[in-house]
């Protein structure tokens, strides 16, 4: 395996991870809503999870973004010509 693909599945795993945390903080405040039957948790819930995972994801973004851009900048597909 080149390091290439080790930073590839290095970034994956971190954003599997920061995907697991969040979809476990948004399970937590439905199961709230559904046992109060409160909207304002659900609302305020969803709202504080973007306020807090939207900085870990930008952060992903930042340091592990580059491992998935190809070296040559080329795109793989050309989306811009008819087939």
């Amino acid at each position: 395996m080149n390091a290439g693909d080790q930073k590839r599945k290095e970034a994956v795993r971190a954003l599997m991870n920061i995907a697991l945390i969040e979809g476990m903080a948004l399970f937590l405040v439905v199961a709230l809503y559904l046992a109060t039957g409160g909207l304002a948790y659900l609302v305020g819930g969803v709202v504080a999870a973007s306020l807090v995972f939207a900085p870990l994801f930008a952060r992903w973004l930042k340091a592990h973004g580059a491992a998935f851009r190809n070296p040559d900048g080329a795109r793989e597909t050309d989306y811009t010509k008819a087939p």
